[in-house]
């Protein structure tokens, strides 16, 4: 075997996360495999090697989604912490001036969420479909319409 063949199969074996001698045993067996025309089944080596890879994969995944997991669950704390505090420190708002407040709050609530989406505009089929229409926005801004809202609803 040349140098060049030796360090081809060193690579070969590196870029498969696997050893040399594993690399060239899988090799050999494949090539054994084409021999025989295909009449021989998937040798178990190759399985035990894909069923590694797929059993490390998504130990890896795994320990991703749990760590998003527990950010998410700190962020949604963090909120619901904001909102006690938030409203323990406001006052209440008198019943002739709860229109007004309505109004205004609902303007300041759509300026906010204009912010918050330009913040995190993606290409992201899950920013597109929460992503209300321009004009309708800005309408709602100007106007402080937007009455229509889930969360003002929930409000009023």
């Amino acid at each position: 075997m040349s140098i060049e063949e030796a360090a081809h199969f060193r690579e070969a074996a590196s870029a498969n996360k696997i050893s040399l001698s594993r690399y060239l045993r899988q090799c050999l067996l494949d090539y054994e495999r084409l021999i025989d025309n295909g009449s021989r089944a998937p040798s178990d080596f190759v399985l035990i090697e894909m069923e590694q890879r797929l059993g490390r994969s998504i130990e890896v995944q795994g320990k991703r989604l749990n760590s998003l997991y527990h950010e998410l669950h700190v962020l949604f704390a963090m909120l619901d912490r904001l909102a006690f505090v938030s409203l323990v420190h406001l006052p209440e708002i008198p019943a002739e001036l709860r229109e007004t407040a309505l109004t205004a709050g609902t303007r300041l609530y759509n300026n906010w969420r204009h912010a918050v989406m330009e913040l995190t505009e993606t290409d992201s089929p899950t920013a597109q479909q929460t992503e209300e229409p321009a004009d309708r926005r800005h309408d709602q801004q100007e106007n402080g319409d937007g009455i229509g809202s889930n969360s003002i609803d929930a409000a009023g």
